[in-house]
């Protein structure tokens, strides 16, 4: 289960257990882990925190003494909630080491445990922090951490440049956003769960996807099947020059399965098109027929797919304004689509089909007119914002890519690698994702569907593919095994 901050504290107020209990419940299993990490000859430095997360250092401390050479440092004065302060009154005194000598304890330590800060931490670190972290970031010693790296925030992924760096971090009981988000910060190696047998009587905002959820919501065909079972999928974009976008395009969707794909497109590249993806239904328009040939294919779709390499496209923007006020289905809008809202994102306000926009940072830098470093540090935050405010489904892309619907639900992307960070990824993501909203009722969780098996069939193909030569070309090869491995 991922949940944030406020669930966090409600997941431990329903349980009624006080919170010095909670407190042992986590410094035992996190002292469980740490055996399991740690040999009784290496000296270990405990970083305590003055709330609750240096209560749960304590606990470690205590329940470690026997076997281990341990060293406890409160680094943020005594401790403060009475919980800590009962905790810390039962470390051994010969445990317990003075701030003036933290320094020399960092050195000489072979492991640190870092109980600085829990989900309770937000903004940046003072100075004197600071260099006490940058201390524990170039020592030797290996680092992990309880629940949370000190220094960063756990609902929203933004952390201090400074904050600690650990092997292992030890979520407590849930995972938080966080621990989600680990290729944009890369504070820790690996996130191992640990369960406080908590009751999880609330709904979580987070959703999950994996290969076993996939395939409990991906349609197996029936043999009474055809080709129209399923709805048609429509995908208009593409330019001279610029036509592998739609390629990818279609790409997606037959990698997805769409059973029918019909593509408006200019007539400049309906040659190379056709000679394509010869089991696409084609309708190739020129300057004069773009609105008449859009009108006539758009009834029949049940998803819409407008915008990549749409560039130079002819009535582009009259095609795109038939789209979102006639469509009877969800419409992605990605690339092309997406740059022409620049300045005008009001006008998603009045739109009544379901709208799914597909940015990177760039784009959605433009989209809302802030710095991609600014949004780069606060992507959760400007993601909910926006997909609120306009009432669309967004898919924020990078390392781990974050979708949002307007009522707040959130997906973060664990699945893909560094091969699909080349040219065409993204116009091969909006095929799938059209397509999959084609053979899914619900929406977001199409959408969700999409993003993770994107990611997913590009660590599939790493077998067969380095990083730099992957071909996205191969993405319905590899989905069809991963088919036949299911029983398609």
């Amino acid at each position: 289960m991922i949940i944030d901050t406020k669930g966090m504290k409600q997941i431990e107020s329903d349980s009624l257990i006080p919170v010095s209990e909670l407190m042992e419940k986590a410094g035992t299993v996190l002292s469980e882990a740490i055996r399991n990490e740690v040999s009784t000859d290496e000296k270990i430095l405990i970083l305590a925190g003055n709330g609750n997360n240096g209560g749960d250092g304590s606990v470690i401390a205590r329940l470690l003494k026997k076997d281990y050479h341990i060293r406890i440092v409160p680094v943020c004065g005594m401790p403060k909630t009475d919980a800590a302060k009962e905790a810390w009154k039962k470390v051994p005194r010969s445990c317990k080491i003075s701030f003036r000598r933290i320094s020399e304890a960092i050195e000489e330590a072979d492991v640190i445990i870092d109980a600085v800060y829990g989900f309770g931490y937000h903004g940046n670190l003072s100075s004197d922090m600071r260099k006490i972290f940058r201390l524990v970031n170039e020592s030797k010693a290996r680092v992990y951490s309880a629940d949370l790296n000190s220094g960063a925030e756990a609902d929203t992924g933004y952390y201090d440049k400074d904050a600690i760096i650990s092997k292992i971090t030890f979520a407590l009981d849930c995972y938080k956003p966080f621990h989600m988000l680990r290729k944009d910060h890369h504070l820790f190696e690996e996130a191992k769960l640990l369960s406080l047998s908590l009751p999880h009587q609330i709904a979580s905002r987070f959703r999950e996807m994996n290969e076993e959820i996939f395939f409990e919501n991906y349609p197996k065909r029936n043999e009474n099947a055809y080709k129209g079972t399923y709805g048609k999928t429509m995908i208009c974009g593409g330019c001279y020059g610029m036509a592998g976008a739609l390629m990818l395009n279609i790409t997606g969707a037959k990698t997805v399965g769409s059973p029918y794909i019909e593509a408006v497109l200019p007539e400049s590249i309906y040659p190379i098109a056709a000679m394509k993806h010869t089991a696409a239904v084609y309708h190739p328009f020129g300057y004069h027929t773009a609105q008449e040939t859009v009108m006539n294919v758009l009834p029949h779709a049940k998803a819409v797919l407008f915008g990549s390499g749409a560039v130079y496209m002819e009535r582009k923007k009259e095609c795109m304004d038939l789209i979102l006020q006639n469509s009877k289905g969800p419409v992605v809008l990605d690339a092309e689509a997406l740059r022409m809202f620049v300045h005008n994102t009001y006008l998603l306000r009045f739109v009544k089909c379901p709208v799914i926009m597909t940015p990177h940072i760039g784009e959605f830098a433009a989209l809302i007119n802030q710095p991609p470093e600014d949004i780069l540090k606060h992507r959760m935050e400007y993601a909910s914002s926006f997909a609120k405010e306009y009432n669309v489904i967004l898919v924020l892309k990078g390392p781990n890519t974050i979708v949002v619907s307007p009522t707040g639900e959130t997906y973060i992307n664990q699945s893909g690698n560094e091969a699909l960070a080349t040219a065409g990824s993204g116009d091969l993501l909006a095929g799938m994702i059209v397509s999959m909203c084609t053979l899914v009722p619900d929406v977001f969780k199409a959408v969700c569907m999409a993003v993770w098996l994107h990611g997913h069939l590009a660590d599939k193909g790493r077998s067969d593919y380095a990083a730099e030569t992957f071909d996205l070309e191969s993405f319905p090869k590899i989905m069809n095994r991963l088919l036949l491995a299911h029983g398609h």
